[in-house]
This record gives structure tokens, sequence and C-alpha cells, in this order.
């Protein structure tokens, strides 16, 4: 028979104790804050403040086709040179496109562009395309394709002409070259940096460090192999990065992300961006199936 206990035999280290505490609402057994309360420290989301964002949730069914396009346009290049024996060769390479001192602005101009869709090799385009797999997908989705295009292309160029001007000061009169696509990666990852900070409030703690973090080994290393590897181009990754840091704080971010809607200024601009990078490779095209 079940049977209430007699108060004056309750042992007396129990008698007087506090009832159990309750978990907040939705803890598990294994939750670190079941039993917790605001004395201890724990604090009850404010039910008016949105949940965090999942990132991928949210974006991540945007299909990168900006990024599709420009690697398959690195792929035929480097197919044209591979199979016409030109890897290697300084004059394909300048007819292609590569960027080089000592030329007139008009085909400098051109040539900003044009260079970041010729690589030396295949170590270096290996290199180029799994880092672009990495950042310009995120930034299709992040910032939307107007500004993808606007970022390749303006911190192309940007990393492009510091590097020509980095060249033409260490070795004035002399003809010098660079080919491949870092700086404008540098670019994208850049602005994808820029737009994890801004993302900071929205998404998942966890998941912002992450991004951060990832984003920031990656173009580390980068940086730092600039000072021990022969022929990387930092003046060219460096001016990238900034540039994609300066788009990437101002871009307006994916209105699934709490963005605005792109407006004319930057449709106008990517727009722009896609055909100049268009014509450029068509120069370089032309001038390397041409010789």
């Amino acid at each position: 028979m079940d049977r209430e206990p007699d108060p004056a035999r309750v042992p007396e280290e129990t008698a007087g104790a506090a009832p159990p505490r309750s978990a907040p609402h939705g803890a598990g057994p294994d939750d670190p804050f079941a039993g917790g309360t605001e004395a201890d420290g724990w604090v009850p989301p404010d039910p008016d403040e949105p949940p965090p964002v999942e990132l991928w949730s949210a974006v991540g069914d945007v299909p990168p086709w900006g990024t599709a396009v420009l690697l398959l346009a690195w792929a035929a290049v480097f197919a044209a040179l591979a199979a016409r024996g030109e890897l290697g060769d300084r004059f394909a390479f300048l007819a292609w496109g590569a960027s080089a001192t000592g030329r007139p602005a008009p085909e400098t101009a051109w040539r900003l562009l044009a260079s970041t869709f010729v690589h030396a090799g295949a170590a270096h385009i290996a290199a180029n395309a799994l880092s672009m797999l990495l950042v310009g997908p995120a930034v299709e989705r992040v910032f939307g394709r107007w500004a993808f295009w606007w970022t390749y292309a303006a911190g192309g160029a940007a990393a492009s002409a510091a590097s020509l001007a980095w060249r033409a000061l260490r070795h004035p009169g002399a003809e010098s070259l660079s080919v491949g696509a870092s700086g404008a990666v540098f670019a994208l990852g850049g602005a994808l940096l820029a737009g994890a900070w801004r993302l900071r409030g929205r998404l998942a703690p966890g998941r912002a460090r992450a991004m951060g973090a990832a984003l920031l080994f990656l173009l580390g290393q980068s940086l730092a192999a600039g000072f021990t590897r022969h022929g990387t181009d930092n003046a060219a990754h460096a001016t990238g990065l900034a540039a994609g840091l300066a788009i990437g704080a101002l871009a307006p971010l994916s209105p699934r992300l709490g963005g605005r809607p792109a407006g004319a200024l930057l449709r106008t601009a990517g727009a722009a961006a896609a055909v100049a990078l268009a014509a450029a490779l068509a120069l370089g095209a032309r001038g390397g199936l041409g010789r």
C-alpha cells in the first residue's frame, strides 16, 4: 500500500529542499541548459527576435551559372593552348591576352581581363579552379549574379593593373608577362569575407565563424605562399582582395538574406562587366587562334 511519508521522519538534509527546477521550454535530457534559470546565466530567447538564417536553406538553390561559365572559358583556353603545344610558350601567352608591360593603353586595357582566362599550366589552373569552386557559387548566392560579374571583372582588372605597375617598377624597360585568374578569385573571396561579416548578426554564430575562418585560411595561406613560391603575384592578390572587400561592403545582399533587390546601377555595372569579359576573351581567342 502506498503511504505518505511521515514529516517527522524526513531526513534532516532533505527537509525544506527546493522543488526541482523545470528545464527551459524545449530542452531535452542532453541539453546543457536543462534545469537552467536566468539566475544561472541562461538567457531565454527574445520572442520578437527572428531565428537565425540557415544560409544554404535560404540561397543554396541558386544555380551558380556565372561560375560555371567562367570555369568553362578557362578550360577552353587551356585546352586550346595544350592542343597546340603552346603551354609555357611566352609568345602564345602574349597572343592569348597575357598582361604585358610596355604596351599601348588600348591594348593594355583589354589584356587586364583577357589575362584572367589564361593559365600557365595544369597546376595553375587546377589551384585557381578549386578556389573558384569554393568562393564563386557562394558570391552568386549571397550577393546575386550581377554583383558576381562586377566583382570578378572589377576586382580582376584592378589586380591585373596593380601587378602591371609592380612589374614595371621592378623591371623597368623589360617586357614582363602575367597570366591567371587568382587576382579575380581573391576579389570574390574578399567580397564573401565582407558578406560574412555583414551577416554575422543573422547567421547562427557557429556558421558565421566557420565561414569567416575558412575564408581567412584560404586567402591567408595563398598570400603567404606568394612570399615563398617563385612566380606568385602578391601584388595582384592583395589588390584583388582589397577590391573585393570594398565591393562586398557596399553591394546589396540577396533579398533572401534581408538585402534589397539589385538596383539599376548594379544591374548596369554587372551587365557591362559581363560584356567586357566576353569581349576580352574574344580578342584573346582571335589573337591566340590566329597565330
